[in-house]
């Protein structure tokens, strides 16, 4: 009988943690899919957000040449879509094929709806982008931080829930932080996005991130021990 009672409390534990992990990725969800929306819903009844002005000139200011903001904005291009990619392939080699369909979904999802929101609002961009930039038509959201908070953050959650060291771990999640700032402000100081177009793709990305981490939670064929 003894080891049923110590056993219960256990398990008890572990469903009570398992249930408050559902809830957090629910909030993150629903708080981020529900600010993208009504951010888009308010451009489409035209509102004008009116900080957006004022922040695209501050960080025009800080533009220089462009040539560092233009590398950092390149970092959510070619290496940022091989990096979705790879951690697809990873998982069907590993064989959590599963995860890998759900990661594919989702990022697929981002994709198409960045792209289906731009044709919807037809926001113009800032006066002054280069017209002769390939695929820069509309504005909102921004693309680019919506699947760079998406890709590395499904990329950090993974790492977060596998038995990679912590130092590695935790020093990627501030890489991903890092660059998920960095790129959605040279967005602005390039002036190929309004602030609200940068803030609209990040909690776009936030919600995508509650949605994969929900339907993904039970799905951690590497998980941390208490040891490690």
């Amino acid at each position: 009988m003894t080891p049923r009672v110590t056993a219960a409390p256990a398990l008890r534990d572990r469903i009570q943690a398992s249930d408050l992990t559902a809830v957090a990725w629910i909030v993150a969800a629903l708080v981020g899919l529900g600010v993208f929306v009504a951010m888009t819903v308010l451009l489409l009844n035209h509102f004008t957000f009116g900080f957006d002005q004022p922040w695209l000139v501050a960080a025009e200011s800080l533009r220089g040449n462009g040539l560092i903001w233009q590398i950092l904005s390149e970092t959510a291009n070619i290496p940022l879509i091989a990096s979705g990619v790879g951690i697809v392939v990873w998982l069907f080699v590993t064989h959590r094929r599963g995860e890998a369909v759900v990661v594919a979904i989702v990022l697929i999802a981002v994709t198409a709806g960045s792209e289906g929101v731009k044709q919807l609002v037809a926001r113009p961009r800032p006066e002054g982008t280069d017209p002769n930039i390939p695929g820069v038509v509309y504005s909102f959201p921004s693309g680019h931080e919506l699947e760079a908070v998406a890709i590395w953050g499904v990329i950090a959650i993974h790492a977060l829930r596998t038995r990679i060291p912590r130092v590695i771990t935790w020093g990627f999640v501030v890489f991903a932080i890092v660059d998920v700032v960095l790129v959605g402000l040279s967005r602005v100081v390039l002036a190929t996005h309004f602030p609200s177009d940068v803030i609209a793709g990040a909690f776009g990305g936030v919600g995508a991130l509650g949605i994969y981490g929900f339907l993904s939670r039970n799905g951690k064929a590497q998980t941390r021990g208490h040891g490690s």
